[in-house]
């Protein structure tokens, strides 16, 4: 399963015309099954709002049908309130944090302080090892 499906839709108000563009982060997993070549995951998002321009009610419901998984297999649009839809989807996966960085530079620290200044050296080292790690594995997340 990836960590999520995010998509796009682009419409028109069926009463005035205007033109709408949502972002749907909200896919919730709403069922799945076991197949040949692993697990399908059926995500469904609902945008249930009122027309910017003209008050009026429009809802859309979007599913989509990940296999296997990291691939959009299918997917399907039901509407009312609205004309001229077109929907996109992605699949999404969060990068794991690596905490091996911040263990490494932790001992690399801790040894390098221990050569010096013997336990109070290694305890100072470790402390300041971890913290440029951690703050190196976070650079790294923020490009």
């Amino acid at each position: 399963m990836s960590d999520g499906i995010v998509g796009k839709a682009k419409f028109r108000c069926s009463k005035c015309g205007e033109l709408h563009e949502e972002e749907v982060t909200s896919f919730e997993a709403t069922g799945g099954s076991s197949r040949q070549m692993g697990d399908e995951n059926e995500y469904t998002a609902i945008i249930s709002e009122e027309c910017h321009n003209c008050g009026s009610n429009y809802e859309i419901e979007m599913k989509v049908w990940e296999y296997p998984t990291g691939i959009i297999n299918y997917s399907s649009e039901e509407s009312s309130g609205v004309e001229e839809l077109e929907a996109d989807y992605e699949v999404y996966h969060t990068p794991a944090h690596d905490s091996s960085r911040v263990m490494g530079a932790a001992a690399g620290g801790a040894i390098f302080g221990a050569s010096i200044g013997g336990p109070f050296g290694a305890i100072i080292g470790g402390i300041l090892g971890g913290l440029i790690g951690d703050s190196v594995a976070k650079g790294d997340k923020n490009g």
